[in-house]
């Protein structure tokens, strides 16, 4: 093959490998789940999303924005990162989104690594930060309980804020009982917990009977049969996608709505998930 045509047949991949990238990155899918619940938490639908990690193609996407608004849902839960724990201009991108959020519906926002790594390494950033999410109305929990009025029901949004420790690498090791000491649940039978790390799903059954979560974008790469392949801490990830359940917990995983440090997807679209929640079976 001559050397022009092997220049053309690679700027043609070059291109198609781009035009593929923006439309994973760009065009979010929706996912719905039906999750069985106790009585409290039944009759709700909510908006999760997770992992904007200030994604470009969504922040001001006013076609995406009017999207999730006629999802209307009660409530709109953050499972974390939605900043990039060293972005400068970057995260100024944002404010715009999640302003744009609280003109839907009640949002509660918990805390992921990436915020938790901006507040150990950059803590002014981080307070100007916190204080612009909270004066839009945002509930920010950190390692707190916060009680909403939804279709009539007293709910309790719990946000789980683990420090970095505790997102290992490598080696999937139990997180231990100290790491949830700060949190205190008083009524997990109407608490839904906000806990960014889906690996410590066990421990989050202790909790609260429905979880959401995020942190592995989907497992990246996605395979039929095998799922998600890798995830942020270096391993086979347990939990990439999808809905959960251990004990009498369900657990809500969010593939993400952005990327970082490895931007790119295959068969792995960015994502937002609704979810309807249902009194649970008896049996």
């Amino acid at each position: 093959m001559s050397g022009k045509k092997l220049f053309w047949l690679g700027a043609t991949a070059v291109v198609c490998a781009t035009v593929y990238q923006l439309a994973e990155h760009g065009i979010p899918v929706r996912r719905e789940y039906d999750v069985e619940v106790p009585e409290p938490l039944s009759g709700l639908r909510m908006l999760l999303i997770s992992d904007l990690h200030c994604n470009p193609l969504l922040c001001k996407n006013k076609r995406v924005l009017q999207q999730l608004k006629n999802e209307a849902p009660d409530v709109i839960l953050l499972a974390g990162d939605m900043i990039s724990k060293y972005g400068k201009k970057e995260n100024l991108r944002v404010p715009a989104f999640l302003k744009a959020l609280t003109e839907i519906a009640p949002v509660v926002y918990g805390f992921g690594n990436h915020e938790e790594v901006l507040r150990t390494d950059f803590p002014k950033k981080f307070a100007e930060y916190k204080k612009q999410v909270e004066e839009m109305g945002i509930f920010f929990p950190d390692n707190e309980v916060v009680s909403l009025i939804l279709q009539g029901k007293n709910v309790d949004f719990a946000g789980l804020t683990l420090k970095h420790e505790y997102y290992y690498k490598r080696e999937r090791k139990p997180l231990p009982a100290e790491a949830t000491e700060a949190l205190t649940i008083s009524r997990p039978e109407r608490t839904v917990l906000l806990a960014h790390f889906p690996d410590h799903f066990r421990a989050y059954t202790k909790l609260a009977p429905l979880v959401v979560s995020g942190h592995n974008h989907g497992g990246i790469i996605r395979l039929p049969f095998v799922g998600g392949l890798i995830s942020p801490q270096l391993y086979l990830p347990p939990y990439t996608r999808g809905c959960y359940q251990m004990d009498n917990s369900t657990m809500v995983v969010s593939a993400g709505i952005g990327s970082h440090s490895l931007p790119a997807r295959l068969f792995n679209r960015i994502e937002y998930c609704i979810i309807h929640t249902k009194k649970r079976t008896e049996l």
